[in-house]
């Protein structure tokens, strides 16, 4: 009987295991923070990988293992910021008895006072500046957050036409009405820095609904 040779004896490898799902959600997280950064500060022109690296903390290999270039950077961070938007407030349910009037108004408002408040209407200022230089970014806002919330929108619109409560205007123009305060207040504040009182995004979007339903009465002139 030959005995076998230590050489010959089986040899146990270690298994070598990769980062835990949370560690790469973390690192995915902190490039899209520091890209977003550096995205707001200086420019999309102007902002590099090596800039996004260097302001995350990483090495520069370690961002192309999430994303393949700059522009795929950019949508995956406007894709991050935009995930939580005011779409996800119109899946809302409607209360028994609440008037459409009503419910728009409760859909439609809150999420305009975050949006204010966060760093997605920096991004949109973004977008608007940048869309002809980079127009993916055009398409990016117009297919994943314009489009969708318009439809939505002018669903609920129509539903308030079917219910007799709306008169006079096509869901689709109130529509759009309801979504343009948004647009003004970011216009008059990108370009002036002031926002007078009742001219914030929530409140302007009140106003339009208001007027919408033929329910504005605006206050007597002092």
């Amino acid at each position: 009987m030959t005995r076998s040779s230590p050489d010959s004896a089986p040899v146990t490898r270690r298994r070598t295991r990769g980062p835990s799902p949370q560690k790469t959600e973390l690192t995915r997280s902190e490039i899209v923070t520091a890209a977003i950064a550096e995205f707001m500060d200086v420019g999309i022109t102007r902002a590099t990988m090596d800039k996004i690296a260097k302001r995350a903390n990483l090495a520069k290999g370690t961002l192309y293992l999430h994303f393949a270039s700059k522009e795929e950077l950019l949508l995956g961070a406007l894709e991050v910021t935009f995930s939580e938007s005011a779409l996800s407030a119109l899946s809302l349910p409607r209360h028994d008895g609440e008037s459409m009037h009503a419910y728009i108004s409760r859909l439609v408002t809150p999420p305009m006072v975050r949006f204010h408040q966060s760093v997605r209407a920096d991004l949109a200022r973004l977008v608007l500046g940048e869309a002809k230089r980079f127009p993916m970014l055009g398409q990016f806002y117009l297919e994943r957050i314009f489009s969708p919330w318009h439809a939505l929108v002018e669903q609920l619109y129509q539903r308030a036409l079917d219910e007799g409560e709306l008169q006079g205007i096509l869901p689709s123009t109130a529509a759009m009405l309801t979504g343009s305060p948004f647009w003004v207040y970011l216009a008059n504040d990108s370009m002036q820095g002031v926002v007078k009182a009742g001219c914030q995004p929530a409140e302007l979007s009140q106003v339009q609904i208001d007027a919408i339903f033929g329910r504005y009465a605006p206050s007597p002139a002092r």
